[in-house]
């Protein structure tokens, strides 16, 4: 009897277990809408969490609580780094000579749009960088090239001490010591963005929420034909649950998406709106990588019908 009572005493503290708490500092440009992606759950929710009101938004260095369930992905996400100079930690093995050449990232500026400036390619600059993702964040510094290469226009940063690992710093605003113009001895075509999806079959048969929308009732469906591209996640690729950006469909909903060039089809959780940024000039809908895998898609972008809820 004594042994019952004792386990029906642990079992809320085993429910617990599963959810943790996680306290994430507001970072210049970001929203309810950008930190729910990072944590796969809806803006609305998280200042709801937080007893705060959605529409006031929020201010920099301010602390918000997160209820992060264990083994939930999280978006991979471009570190903001807290220094006026940087030395990379995880430089490339074999370094240009001369000495690193830095830039700082202005708001809604691309990789592709640095690739271009500096007529140098992305792979080099992630491979400079050690990122992992395409998307840079307002105020980093990257290393566009290195003294003695071929760049157009580049602000020199002198180097002083190596940054700090912290998940969430604040950027303060760099100082630039000099300004050199330097001609191309020659010239560089910018190498295309366009992001190749692999097609391996991940077999979910539509994946994990096709269930929800086979057997929802009540719902007003609207169909939309257009272009949709892939935004990369770590979500998906076990579990075949597969999640998207879109405009008009109600946030928290599952939309039915297919594929025109071949007919598959998978049902994706709308995790938020799309940014407004050029890139996504054009796009109807943005989807996982796991997801556009499961699709077939081989491009970065490809023709699609979508069946949503208003």
């Amino acid at each position: 009897m004594k042994k019952l009572f004792s386990l029906l005493f642990l079992l809320p503290f085993f429910a617990m277990a599963q959810e943790k708490i996680i306290n994430h500092t507001v970072a210049p440009k970001e929203s309810y809408s950008s930190i729910g992606r990072l944590y796969n759950i809806n803006g609305r929710e998280l200042a709801n969490y937080n007893n705060l009101e959605y529409e006031k938004g929020l201010t920099i260095g301010q602390v918000l609580k997160v209820l992060f369930k264990e083994g939930t992905p999280i978006v991979a996400q471009q570190p903001i780094i807290k220094t006026e100079t940087v030395i990379p930690k995880n430089t490339p093995s074999v370094k240009p000579n001369g000495e690193a050449i830095y830039h700082s990232v202005a708001s809604k500026e691309t990789l592709y749009g640095v690739s271009k400036k500096y007529n140098v390619s992305i792979a080099d600059i992630k491979k400079w960088n050690s990122l992992t993702v395409d998307d840079l964040s307002e105020g980093a510094k990257i290393i566009v090239g290195y003294s003695g290469t071929n760049s157009k226009a580049v602000t020199i940063v002198k180097k002083e001490v190596a940054p700090e690992e912290v998940k969430n710093p604040v950027i303060e605003t760099p100082k630039v010591i000099e300004v050199k113009k330097i001609e191309p001895a020659n010239e560089i075509k910018p190498i295309a963005t366009t992001v190749s999806v692999k097609t391996i079959g991940t077999g979910f048969d539509g994946g994990f929420f096709k269930t929800a929308f086979d057997t929802k009732e009540g719902w007003e469906v609207t169909k939309e034909n257009g272009t949709a591209a892939v935004f990369k996640s770590t979500s998906g690729w076990n579990d075949g649950k597969y999640y998207c950006l879109h405009n008009s469909a109600v946030q928290g909903s599952i939309a039915k998406i297919t594929n025109n060039a071949n007919g598959k089809i998978i049902y994706a959780k709308v995790l938020d709106l799309i940014p407004d940024i050029k890139q996504n000039s054009g796009i109807v809908l943005r989807i996982s990588n796991a997801a556009a895998s499961e699709l077939g898609v081989v491009e970065n972008q490809f023709d699609c019908t979508i069946n949503y809820s208003k």
